[in-house]
């Protein structure tokens, strides 16, 4: 067992409720299925919940998927006039493709899936996914992206913006429209209506532990508050100190009625939001202020919400939404929901007039492009039958170094790359047992138990990257420096199959793409000074990041302050890319 397995790692000492950091997750979930047995239900899919009680009729099936540590998002949304089903990530990270894809199975009543999710470049690639394979069974799935926070990035730049709070009067706005009995069609369009007139700011008191990290990832001075904050700890636009509650409430409303913008005599909905640790009674201070201005500024508040809606664990602070509103959008936001995170009782309840209209089940015309490499058979090297521990050592390497992965991770993201990548190598050396298969085979098992155990972003891009590994070994029993070129090819190819990061986007192909290269250029050589020069060119990339600014992901809206810190996807590249040169070279001088 190695020494950082999580039955043997020290448990965090914190003024916090838990059993074992690891599965924090599955705890909680446990005991909301137990709290609240007449709104949610458990589903095949462990991370994957669904409302009790179906719609009576055929509708549009809503769902949505985020990371942990947001409660009561996301499940919390689940319920009559909201959501159908949610997928549930780790700690502030993305659900897995799969547990996506199994919410759009558990919601789809013939009428199509509306997946309302935020601009999280996990759940991005992971809906991608889960669209995909939907499609190939049959289930059309249309999206909406939650892009409400004005802090995020300019409004030129507005597709870029991350989804906050918004996402509650979002899936407010289609989830009623679905009970309507609206179409596909017109359930996107009200959910997209909804995003786009609708404008969030967050301002954070003080910072949030990850209880598997057991420390804060972030620093806000006592006296200080940080404008524009994300809801995973991402840096704001400005620190200030702190004000009292009205000017609070001006700097608030300048920022979000501003943007958008709102005006004399609009129509508003008003969703104010604790952070966590906020009391109760001072978000009602704050409204109170906010309600004065939007008075003050001749802007009618015709729908309010007051509480802990859309949550970053034990941040004090708050989060300010504000929706404008047309007479669609305000018949929406009166309509009836019950969950357990919002519940709107209506003066009385209409029931369905009609069904939404089937939809027509058909492949998807467009499926992703698998990568292809050149077929090719080594006949000398190493022998595939001799690599049953490259991978089991790999695990062990990226077990060994969830600490210090975190640790990199915390200084401009969210702290947790080193927790989800050693529990989806955990769950892979689950399933190798004691007697690991050869590498090929390895590598598959490895692919598809990060693609089902990481959520955010590094489970599509490194299961891609370990399928794309594995394909070349399908055509030789050897592997020499040619096929351990195909081997980084195919790696390559398969994180680029899901975005466009290239070098100096200060991401793991900073490391990727100059280790691939050096392969190539010394595939003349010896396979030992083939591996020498692929370790020394990733160790080069993977350091530099540290002078590199963020162009791509969670940390690209740091600009100049992602500056100065190794990137976390970098340093596990390199550490994947050196242990498995490690493990080859030693199998080579045997």
């Amino acid at each position: 067992m190695s020494n950082t397995d999580s039955k043997s790692r020290a448990i965090p000492k914190l003024d916090r409720i838990f059993n074992n950091p690891d599965h924090i997750v599955e705890d909680g979930l446990r005991g909301y299925l137990l709290a609240h047995p007449n709104i949610i239900a458990a589903t095949d899919n462990p991370r994957v919940v669904k409302r009790r009680e179906g719609s009576p009729v055929r509708k549009v099936g809503i769902i949505t998927g985020g990371g942990s540590g947001h409660e009561p998002a996301f499940l919390g949304y689940v319920g009559k006039g909201l959501l159908d089903a949610a997928a549930i990530g780790e700690i502030f990270s993305s659900p897995t493709a799969a547990s996506f894809l199994d919410a759009m199975r558990s919601a789809d009543m013939g009428a199509g899936v509306a997946c309302l999710f935020g601009n999280y470049a996990g759940d991005m690639m992971n809906v991608r996914l889960a669209v995909n394979d939907a499609a190939k069974e049959g289930i059309t799935v249309g999206t909406v992206v939650a892009n409400d926070d004005v802090a995020s990035a300019p409004k030129s730049e507005i597709a870029r913006r991350r989804g906050v709070a918004g996402e509650i009067l979002m899936w407010k706005a289609g989830g009623a429209r679905a009970e309507e009995g609206g179409s596909l069609e017109e359930v996107l369009a009200a959910a997209q209506k909804a995003i786009d007139n609708t404008r969030s700011i967050g301002v954070g008191l003080s910072p949030c532990t990850i209880v598997a990290n057991g420390h804060p990832n972030f620093k806000i001075d006592t006296g200080t508050m940080e404008v524009g904050i994300g809801h995973h700890g991402e840096p704001g636009v400005e620190v200030r100190p702190l004000a009292r509650s009205r000017e609070i409430a001006r700097m608030m409303a300048e920022h979000v009625l501003n943007d958008l913008p709102f005006q004399k005599d609009d129509n508003v909905a008003v969703l104010l939001s604790g952070l966590g640790a906020t009391p109760i009674i001072e978000l009602y201070v704050l409204f109170a202020d906010i309600a004065d201005i939007m008075k003050e500024k001749g802007i009618h508040v015709c729908h309010s919400f007051v509480g802990n809606y859309f949550t970053s664990l034990e941040m004090k602070g708050v989060t300010l939404t504000v929706m404008k509103l047309d007479e669609e959008l305000d018949r929406l936001m009166a309509h009836p929901t019950h969950s357990i995170g919002l519940t709107r009782i209506g003066t009385f309840y209409t029931p369905l007039h009609k069904e939404a209209p089937v939809i027509m089940r058909s492949l998807q015309a467009e499926i992703e492009k698998t990568v292809s490499l050149e077929k090719y058979s080594a006949v000398s090297g190493i022998p595939l039958n001799k690599t049953h521990n490259v991978v089991p050592t790999l695990i062990e390497a990226i077990i060994n170094a969830r600490e210090w992965l975190s640790e990199i991770d915390g200084k401009i993201g969210d702290g947790d790359h080193g927790i989800n990548m050693a529990k989806g190598f955990e769950r892979c050396r689950e399933r190798l047992g004691d007697n690991p298969p050869s590498l090929k085979e390895a590598l598959e098992i490895l692919s598809d138990s990060l693609l089902a155990g990481i959520g955010g972003s590094m489970g599509p891009l490194y299961g891609r990257f370990f399928t794309g590994m594995a394909q070349p070994l399908s055509h030789t029993d050897y592997i020499d420096t040619k096929i351990f070129g195909l081997m980084l090819d195919g790696a390559e190819a398969g994180i680029r199959s899901l975005g466009n990061a290239d070098i100096g986007d200060k991401t793991l192909m900073d490391t990727l793409v100059p280790a691939v290269r050096a392969c190539h250029e010394s595939e003349q050589q010896s396979l030992q000074e083939c591996l020498k020069s692929v370790s020394e060119a990733a160790e080069k990339g993977r350091d530099s990041t540290i002078d590199l600014v963020a162009r791509i992901g969670r940390a690209s809206r740091l600009g100049e302050r992602s500056r100065g810190v190794l990137d976390a996807g970098a340093t596990s590249c390199c550490l994947i890319l050196q242990t498995m040169v490690h493990s080859l070279a030693a199998l080579d001088e045997s």
